[in-house]
């Protein structure tokens, strides 16, 4: 694992601001994303948000999370892989998550593999990189990803481990949101005391049936934050039963940190509006500061 990102020269040139007690977002130095986007993704955001958990283990102060959504790949390489592959390199993330939607063409996946295959092949992570499916890849025989290093956990819970500690990952089964079985939340174990717990779900209305598993992380994406949205990210486009606020940014639910990912990608009109391309960095921390 990385060292603590805040500390010697980075603690000078990095600035935050509190959002929320547990909860802060790194102000600079950053880079907003393009206003508008068209066909190509040209630019995107990183925003990195430092998360206080309760009884976080002290192996995992300062473990450092990638949250990566609606990749849509296409059948053409498009201009911000290069610079995402990058910042992926020089960060050496602990651990990177997609939620979903990896390639764009429904009905025509083929089409899409070997770009999604090439980018997911650069991606590297001390702990893996562990994703799901979403609607898009409702067409997508897994074993077509086999040979990268994405691993794909539909339906599954884990456990990997960091510095002699560990971390639970859950996901729904999917790709799709009707794929949800009634009572599947019912059939996983307790939280086992000193393990955070992170649900990967690409909808994020699926909270309402997961919030009982009390994970300390929900992260979700599919709503793309509208992609075409007027002047102060109001969405236009809906793909979610939750409320407006909800479709991208950080909430807190009960004692969850849900993020809700703005994607890379964008599908059905090739554009974005008031609504960059993202990638979520998360830094989870015993105590905020």
């Amino acid at each position: 694992m990385t060292a603590p990102a805040d500390s010697g020269a980075c603690r000078r040139t990095e600035k935050w601001i509190s959002l929320h007690d547990g909860l802060r977002r790194k102000i600079s130095p950053v880079t907003p994303g393009p206003w508008f986007q068209y066909h190509d993704a040209v630019g995107f955001e990183w925003n990195t948000f430092e998360v206080s958990l309760p009884n976080l283990p002290p192996a995992l102060d300062g473990f450092r999370l990638i949250h990566l959504s609606d990749l849509h790949c296409q059948s053409y390489w498009q201009t911000a892989y290069d610079d995402l592959l990058d910042r992926l390199r020089a960060q050496e993330p602990d651990l990177i998550v997609i939620t979903g939607d990896v390639v764009d063409y429904i009905t025509r996946p083929h089409a899409c593999l070997p770009t999604a295959r090439t980018l997911l092949g650069e991606l590297r992570a001390v702990a893996g990189v562990i994703g799901i499916l979403g609607n898009h890849d409702e067409n997508v025989d897994p074993a077509e990803l086999n040979e990268t290093p994405l691993r794909l956990i539909d339906g599954r819970r884990i456990l990997i481990e960091s510095n002699d500690a560990k971390l639970e990952l859950i996901a729904p089964p999917g790709p799709l949101r009707s794929d949800y079985p009634p009572g599947f939340e019912k059939t996983l174990p307790a939280r086992s005391p000193g393990i955070p717990r992170i649900i990967l779900s690409h909808y994020p209305d699926h909270f309402r049936k997961m919030r009982v598993l009390k994970p300390d992380l929900f992260l979700s994406g599919h709503t793309h934050g509208g992609q075409i949205c007027l002047p102060g990210r109001i969405p236009i486009l809906r793909h979610d039963s939750l409320p407006i606020q909800y479709f991208h940014g950080v909430h807190q639910l009960d004692k969850t940190w849900m993020f809700v990912n703005r994607g890379f990608g964008f599908s059905t009109f090739p554009a974005r509006i008031f609504c960059p391309s993202e990638v979520i960095e998360i830094r989870l921390r015993r105590n905020a500061e």
